[in-house]
This record gives structure tokens, sequence and C-alpha cells, in this order.
């Protein structure tokens, strides 16, 4: 809201300012006054400005630093905004490596293994990966996938571990939890190399 604002105060400033501007005048740029000093105008008298000339300049270029300095106060604004979205995706990405450790280091029984892994998916899972978007726009998407990658890796690991522990193959699903592991290091690296 601020910034649009902003942006109409630098609009009307502008064309305040032009319309007061326009209530100046002087020989040389007046059409008319060569004609007009033929009539006996003098100088004097082309020089003259109209009677809201220097309100409507004065009140233009006003608006005009006042949109400036709003427009500069959104943008600090928005950036602080900007570091508490990327605060809450490194807590997230903290919070998912630090629970796929859990799993790895704790080899859980098969409903164990189930359970919290659909805690995971139902909880932090599905709570970094809602944020992916605002990532994207926020970091660009080249640094967006450097991080996303790994993340995307680590939850489709997670979800293969899930379903062949839920097909009787438990050993096998937790043989994929140190690869999730080392994919959820790589996304939390990849993420802090972006802030460094």
């Amino acid at each position: 809201m601020q910034h649009k604002i902003s942006q109409a105060l630098v609009l009307v400033g502008f064309i305040v300012a032009t319309i007061g501007a326009t209530g100046f005048h002087s020989p040389a740029d007046s059409a008319n006054g060569e004609a007009m000093m033929a009539d006996g105008a003098s100088a004097e008298d082309l020089g003259t400005t109209e009677p809201l000339a220097w309100t409507l300049l004065g009140a233009g270029l006003a608006a005009l630093v006042a949109g400036g300095f709003l427009s500069k106060m959104s943008r600090k604004s928005s950036g602080a905004g900007d570091q508490d979205g990327l605060a809450s995706i490194h807590e997230h990405l903290q919070a998912v490596r630090q629970a796929v450790v859990r799993l790895d280091e704790t080899r859980p029984t098969d409903a164990e293994l189930i359970s919290q892994i659909d805690d995971l998916r139902s909880g932090l899972l599905f709570e970094l990966g809602s944020q992916s978007d605002e990532f994207a726009a926020k970091v660009g998407f080249d640094a967006y996938a450097s991080v996303w990658s790994h993340f995307a890796t680590c939850e489709r690991l997670l979800n293969r571990s899930w379903s062949m522990t839920a097909d009787d193959h438990g050993d096998e699903g937790r043989d994929e939890l140190p690869r999730a592991r080392a994919a959820a290091d790589a996304a939390l690296e990849a993420f802090e190399a972006l802030a460094s």
C-alpha cells in the first residue's frame, strides 16, 4: 500500500509541477512575444508569471520529494520483511535437517519410522515446501534452485523410505535415511552460502 501511495505522489507531483512550470513566461519563449511587443507590450510584461505558477510548482515539487521519501521507506521495510522470510526458511531447513539426523541416528522401528515421516510430511516439510514460491521471488531462480533441489531430494528420499517401510521393507527404507540426511545437509549449506 505504501508503495502505491508513493507512486501516486510522484505522479501527481510531476503533473502539478509541470502545470506550475508552464505558468512562467519569458520574451524569448513566447510564441507571440514579437507580435505582442509590436502591439506595444514591453519585455517586462512578457516576462511575468501566472498567479498560481509558484504555488503549483512548489506543491508539485513537495509531492515529488514526499513520494520519493515514501518509496525509499517502503523499500527499506520490504527489505526487512525479506530478511524475516529468509530467516524463517533458514529455521525450517535447520529443523528438517535435525529431524532427518535424528531419524538416521536412532534407526527407529518400522512403525516409528512411518509415524515420524508422516509427522514430518504434514509438518515441517509441508511448511517449508509452501514457502518455495516466496523464496524463489526473494532470491532469484538460480539461488532458489541451488537450495531447493537438495531440499526436494531430501523430501523424495524420505517419501521413498516411508513407502519401502510401509511395504514391509524397513531395512531398505532405513537405508534411504543417510542419503536424505546428506541432501538436508546440502540444502542447509547451499542456503547458508547465499547469506554469506
